[in-house]
């Protein structure tokens, strides 16, 4: 077997290790210039949790005119229902929903990565030789979707991901939170940590609803309102 990691039977399994270090180094750069990368991306990602036709039923309501528990309901006929529920099993069972978007990629790849070594390793001490490397990318995509599966779920027990189906992201507004990461200024958003009725962690980007203020780590705040991806906050006139 190639010693080389970047030999041509390794190389796809190498990339995506390097994918790994690539994304834990823009997270702690962002993380530095008081951004946060992974909410940035889960901001401009739609909702794919099993969980968002569950949202729908409370939000969609009133769009829509029926609510619909789990998404196929009533409106399952037209919208194509069971081809959603499908979809939600699929991406519920990769544990989508349950960890940030970025926590998903970075598991993938590792899973991707790590199986497709370990496969070539183990084809090499069998064969002599070896697989190619899109024959043995079949198997390690299998590897890396049941690592995502796996460990989406362990991780998720300690990192929430911001939205669930138990609410919705416009009921943030008037919620007390703390900025959680990096310091809050005008054009230049900082992490905040709010905790719903439900106890369940939430992360936003955020920044002063009046210019000129700075909002520093540990200060607490309290949505005003919310400006695409971005919350606007207030200090907190209690704390």
């Amino acid at each position: 077997m190639p010693t080389d990691l970047f030999a041509a039977p390794l190389l796809p399994f190498s990339i995506a290790l390097c994918g790994v270090v690539a994304i834990a180094v823009l997270e702690a750069l962002s993380a530095i210039v008081g951004h946060s990368l992974s909410g940035i991306v889960d901001d401009a990602m739609p909702d794919l949790s099993a969980g968002s036709h569950a949202e729908l039923g409370v939000d969609g309501a009133a769009g829509g005119g029926v609510e619909t528990g789990a998404g196929t309901g009533a409106q399952g006929g037209v919208d194509g229902g069971f081809e959603g529920s499908f979809l939600d099993g699929a991406l519920d069972w990769l544990s989508f929903g349950r960890v940030p978007f970025l926590v998903l990629v970075i598991l993938f790849l590792l899973g991707f990565g790590g199986s497709g070594i370990a496969l070539q390793a183990a084809a090499d001490a069998l064969f002599g030789a070896p697989l190619a490397p899109l024959l043995a990318a079949i198997p390690a995509l299998f590897g890396g979707g049941l690592v995502m599966r796996h460990l989406g779920r362990v991780v998720g027990r300690i990192i929430p991901k911001e939205e669930t189906a138990a609410i919705s992201r416009e009921s943030f507004v008037g919620r007390m939170g703390v900025v959680s990461g990096g310091t809050a200024r005008t054009g230049l958003p900082a992490q905040i940590r709010i905790t719903d009725e439900h106890g369940t962690t939430h992360y936003l980007l955020a920044e002063p609803d009046d210019e000129g203020e700075t909002f520093g780590p540990g200060t607490p705040v309290i949505v005003v309102s919310l400006a695409g991806a971005r919350a606007r906050v207030m200090r907190d006139p209690t704390a």
